[in-house]
């Protein structure tokens, strides 16, 4: 019996050891390697680990099952087997990592189901890699595929010779257990988020993260992914005219409206995880949640009629710090390939001379946010693991008293001026806060609002001490959510579920406290806050600036299957499904209805383009 567990664990280890001599060769051929220093290649390397293990995995699956299933099977023939089932594995992953060795060398992305399109059109397709050293990439994949099946054929060999006589009723439920266990390599380990690209991301250089990836991996990922995003579902209209009625939503300003008093103000973002507006009794929402919230509304600008892209975390961190709207069946941060493309306000801001930081208590790898924080280019990136065991809670990560305290101590020592970015976790689900209970009951909401009182006196802490700092009267504080949330159950409208506040404030305004009526989204804040730094937003070609008082008042929210349009004095949610309203308040006409398709389709497209 044991014989056959070393194989599964020698077999895994060996496909490990291969997929990394894979590396060494990735790393050979490109010549951005030279840029590197050792201890970047060293992480290279660590970080990549988890992926050829997780690959790995994937390739021991099989065999792993074959002894399973014939644990007494004759030696010579079962050897025979799983020489011939490796072969065929090690074809394919030599096929996939050497054509990855030229593609990423010519177009700077690992091998995905990309070049394949070109199959479409032969003499296309062999016109692109004309130029390529063909001679020198078949002699590496005959050279690879030689030593690789000499040195398996023994590993195989030597385990399967060493195999003793079982009893089938003990050694297959054990076996079976040993193959399921894969799923721990496979899945990268026992954390939350499963394997995915932002699970090796470690360095601010980009070529690093991405020789951290494994190519099998990534190719055998978009394979996967292949049919999830094809031709665009909401087309609407004839080619042309969604582009052209969207139009109507974006005009010049005339007249600027400057609302700091110096040119380069600290800025320090407060994305609070659902943060709704219903929890703040002045937006309508239930008094006595947020009373540190409603307290600091009466000294900043409450921009009050914001709402949210889309109904997922990652979504929201897209749309506030690219601008780019949420999609309704997909989430482009979960596509690196695609989120890589888009804007970012840590570019915007690193290039305007800004020391930038993110800060988040959880897992960066859940849902992509890693590699999507590292083409922010944030000087920093402070998670999870970065706090001690015994201030996390028992799901996500460090509470935000936490956080909060060690952003405090960290500008103590950042030089000015600063972009620091937090994103809140606390008051997510499921709702453990360190705090007595204030809203008492064990049902859902009476949590939920709990851990939204421990999260507003959190911040509400933080603001009294950030008063006390030195930078403060350089600063501008801009505290919003990624989404809004469901709960507390105040209403069966659906747009009071994407509500959400937006509260500026800080010694860097010289404004008096008001509040702000203009109807916008989360997208908008991008170019509304590099406008007041006098920088450029161009590139952030869905956000509006809500101080303009030239463009329409406007928001578009999108949730599973579906979007809602909100107006003034008139909103609507639409069913994708059934292609109807399915909810609307106030006059909606179809002309309304058609800006919101519009807008589905166009930002749709954008994304399927990226």
């Amino acid at each position: 019996m044991k014989s056959r567990f070393r194989f599964i664990l020698t077999y895994l280890l060996g496909w490990t050891g291969w997929l990394a001599l894979n590396r060494i060769l990735f790393l050979w051929y490109q010549p951005q390697t030279s840029q590197l220093d050792s201890s970047t290649l060293l992480g290279v390397f660590a970080h990549g680990l988890r992926m050829d293990l997780s690959t790995a995995g994937y390739l021991t699956v099989l065999p792993a099952l074959l002894i399973t299933l014939l644990p007494n099977g004759p030696h010579r023939q079962l050897a025979t087997t799983l020489r011939l089932l490796t072969f065929v594995e090690l074809v394919l992953v030599t096929l996939i990592g050497v054509a990855d060795l030229e593609v990423f060398r010519t177009w700077g992305f690992h091998l995905d189901i990309t070049p394949l399109h070109y199959l479409k059109s032969p003499r296309e397709a062999a016109a692109s890699v004309a130029s390529s050293p063909i001679f020198l990439l078949i002699t590496v994949f005959l050279a690879q595929l030689l030593v690789g099946g000499y040195a398996f054929r023994r590993l195989i060999q030597w385990n399967v010779r060493r195999f003793q006589p079982v009893r089938k009723w003990v050694a297959i439920p054990a076996l079976l257990i040993a193959t399921v266990a894969l799923i721990i390599p496979i899945r990268g380990g026992t954390q939350l988020a499963p394997m995915n690209v932002s699970a090796v991301y470690f360095s601010p250089t980009a070529f690093a993260n991405y020789a951290a990836v494994t190519p099998q991996w990534n190719f055998i990922h978009s394979f996967l992914e292949r049919n999830k995003f094809g031709n665009n579902p909401y087309t609407f209209f004839p080619k042309g005219q969604a582009k052209r009625a969207l139009q109507t939503l974006y005009h010049p300003d005339t007249s600027h409206q400057s609302l700091l008093n110096t040119p380069r103000p600290n800025v320090i973002f407060i994305i609070w995880e659902s943060f709704t507006a219903k929890s703040v009794a002045a937006l309508n929402g239930r008094p006595g949640v947020t009373p540190e919230f409603e307290k600091l509304t009466r000294e900043g600008l409450l921009f009050n009629q914001i709402y949210a892209s889309g109904d997922r975390s990652e979504k929201g961190l897209i749309a506030l710090l690219s601008g780019f709207p949420a999609q309704a069946t997909a989430s482009i941060m979960t596509l690196p390939s695609k989120s890589a493309k888009l804007p970012t306000l840590g570019q915007e801001m690193k290039k305007a001379g800004y020391q930038t930081a993110f800060y988040y208590g959880g897992e960066t790898e859940f849902a992509n946010i890693k590699s999507y924080l590292y083409h922010n280019q944030f000087d920093r990136i402070i998670a999870k693991s970065d706090f001690e065991r015994k201030d996390w809670n028992s799901k996500w990560g460090a509470h935000d008293h936490i956080v909060y305290n060690r952003i405090l101590s960290d500008l103590g020592k950042t030089k000015q001026p600063f972009f620091t970015t937090f994103f809140t976790l606390s008051s997510h689900e499921p709702f453990e806060v360190p705090m007595p209970t204030v809203f008492p009951g064990d049902d859902e909401e009476s949590l939920f609002l709990n851990a939204m009182y421990y999260a507003d006196r959190s911040m509400g802490e933080f603001i009294t001490q950030a008063r006390k700092q030195p930078w403060w009267s350089n600063t501008l504080i801009i505290i919003t959510a990624d989404h809004g949330h469901r709960l507390p159950v105040l209403a069966s409208d659906k747009m009071r579920d994407f509500h959400i506040p937006m509260l500026w404030l800080g010694g860097a305004l010289k404004t008096k406290p008001h509040r702000i009526d203009h109807i916008g989204s989360q997208t908008d804040l991008a170019a509304t806050l590099l406008l007041q730094l006098r920088l450029d937003a161009s590139a952030f070609r869905w956000s509006r600036d809500l101080l303009n008082p030239n463009n329409q008042p406007f928001a578009y929210f999108a949730f599973n299957n579906g979007f809602g349009v909100v107006q003034p004095n008139r909103h609507f949610v639409y069913d994708n499904i059934s292609r109807r309203l399915i909810a609307s308040e106030g006059a909606v006409h179809q002309q309304d209805i058609e800006l919101g398709q519009a807008y589905e389709e166009e930002s749709y497209q954008d994304f399927l383009d990226k």
